[in-house]
């Protein structure tokens, strides 16, 4: 564990650090390791890097040659190019821009690899109330189904995949930033549908009497909590540079 915390305070990204064991105990043992599906996309893409440097979702690792399938005009795979299998690290060519070797996109399998560490279920079985459960493989979800299941969780949340990735995921700066897009999203399409309403947000001035000078500093480097200028200011981004798409809703034939 002593190299998986020297990992978190160096480099997350360089690959030296982030050994082939770590990466397999990563993608095997759901709750081994949550950090490494929510500190980056590229941290992400990472886990996946086979012994012999060939990145591939978990899905295809598990899979044969012939589940490689690129997408085509009349069928989605998940996979936007084919993939290859190789033996050797010498055979690997670099991946096409934002996708692993199998084809899949990177921040699709991302996007996965986050769920699946983060989410948990419940039983409606009344005796197993308070009861949480966890996926127990991430090897069963097919691309196609993955790229269906992803897109739907960001149409209708209006996050994407960089938003639910971050490295204070856990903390309420982190929730904060989750909820107030998820409000600008539902806002922006309120206007777009002309709705008959009027939202204006207000961020007062929080009460930091609690607060020493150096403590108040610390939490704001550290992002321990968030002040109203900090809510300001990210609110003030997500209307200046966040483009909102409607609801994918289907036209209904009568």
């Amino acid at each position: 564990m002593k190299s998986l915390e020297m990992y978190l305070k160096s480099n997350p990204e360089d690959p030296k650090l982030f050994r082939f064991k770590f990466r397999k105990q990563v993608r095997e043992q759901v709750d081994f390791f949550p950090e490494a599906s929510f500190t980056s996309v590229n941290v992400s893409k990472l886990v996946f890097k086979s012994s012999q440097q060939q990145a591939l979702c978990e899905y295809h690792r598990k899979g044969k040659g012939s589940t490689f399938k690129a997408d085509t005009a009349i069928e989605l795979f998940g996979m936007g190019f084919k993939g290859e299998s190789v033996g050797d690290s010498k055979q690997v060519a670099e991946a096409p821009e934002g996708h692993l070797h199998c084809g899949c996109p990177t921040r699709e399998v991302a996007l996965e690899l986050f769920l699946w560490k983060t989410t948990r279920a419940f039983s409606s079985n009344p005796k197993l109330l308070g009861r949480s459960y966890t996926m127990e493989e991430l090897s069963k979800l097919k691309p196609s189904t993955r790229t269906f299941w992803n897109k739907s969780i960001r149409d209708y949340t209006g996050l994407q995949v960089e938003d639910f990735l971050s490295p204070d995921y856990g903390s309420d700066a982190y929730a904060m930033r989750i909820a107030l897009t998820q409000l600008h999203t539902q806002v922006e399409r309120l206007k777009a549908l002309r709705a008959p309403v009027a939202v204006e947000l207000i961020f007062p001035d929080a009460d930091d009497g609690n607060y020493s000078g150096n403590m108040l500093q610390y939490g704001m480097e550290m992002g321990f909590f968030v002040t109203s200028k900090q809510l300001e200011h990210y609110w003030d981004e997500l209307k200046a540079k966040r483009k909102v798409f409607p609801l994918p809703l289907i036209t209904r034939k009568d």
